[in-house]
């Protein structure tokens, strides 16, 4: 793949970049929200099928749907969100080389639904066993775009500021539920003790951060539901398109730990 040379980003946004590990863009989307909005009620009346899209549900309420993975192959509206030219040459831009999809998800908060415990994207993805990220590895990176207004009550995006792009610690985890021994968080002692910054964003805004910026959300204590959708990006350079491969591979043990990394859905029969 070739890195196409285009500069979507003010030198004011790579610097907050480069000191923070995320970057707030209003309005990417702001013109598409009716369509993501129709395209998001279909695809949460599918049929649940975990031989194609991949649907998982609350934790604390087994009938509530938390997320859908694996939808854009059934989808050629999501498709072309997910690998268009207005993320991926955004995402290529901030990893300084050509990047990939890797995997995409819609995540449902519901009225009452749960949070996203604290952690790291990275201890789910190819570098969780190691005891720091790689430094020749350039992150993965997630944009995750608003279809509903994110607020504090809602449960917006919350996370560690001044996380510098070049941080390579890997926070030590915890299984805080014995019962549950696969669903892993940060150590609570050591979220308690990091600040912690509210991002609440408009419908159409996109939030950009790296697998190593340390985050997480609170329950929706509101009485509407918060959509968002989610993609997750590799550099080509680090094995290419692999997001088939991680679909298999999550298909033949979804209850693998590194797949409940802070997620409030239940593990899959």
């Amino acid at each position: 793949m070739t890195l196409v040379n285009t500069k979507l980003l003010t030198e004011e946004q790579v610097k907050f970049w480069n000191e923070n590990s995320y970057i707030h863009i209003p309005g990417l989307f702001k013109n598409r929200i009716a369509e993501l909005s129709n395209w998001i009620d279909e695809i949460s009346n599918w049929e649940s099928d975990f031989d194609k899209w991949m649907s998982y549900y609350e934790m604390d309420n087994p009938n509530q749907l938390s997320r859908v993975e694996n939808f854009i192959s059934y989808h050629e509206g999501m498709k072309e969100i997910f690998t268009g030219q207005t993320i991926v040459e955004l995402i290529s831009e901030l990893m300084k080389e050509p990047a990939v999809l890797y995997k995409e998800r819609i995540n449902f908060k519901s009225p009452g639904g749960g949070p996203h415990a604290a952690h790291q994207d990275g201890v789910a993805y190819e570098q969780g066993e190691n005891a720091a990220f790689d430094p020749e590895i350039a992150p993965y990176l997630s944009i995750l775009v608003s279809v509903d207004e994110a607020t504090e009550e809602n449960g917006c995006l919350q996370v560690v500021p001044k996380w510098p792009l070049d941080s390579l610690e890997i926070i030590p985890m915890e299984a805080p539920f014995p019962e549950r021994p696969e669903y892993m968080k940060i150590k609570q002692s050591i979220e308690d003790s990091l600040t912690w910054k509210k991002l609440p964003t408009q419908p159409g805004d996109a939030l950009i951060f790296t697998e190593r910026l340390p985050h997480r959300s609170k329950p929706n204590h509101s009485d509407k539901t918060r959509r968002i959708i989610y993609g997750v990006y590799n550099p080509f350079s680090d094995g290419g398109d692999k997001r088939e491969q991680y679909y298999a591979d999550k298909r033949k043990n979804p209850n693998d730990p590194r797949y409940m990394v802070g997620n409030p859905h239940a593990p899959s029969n």
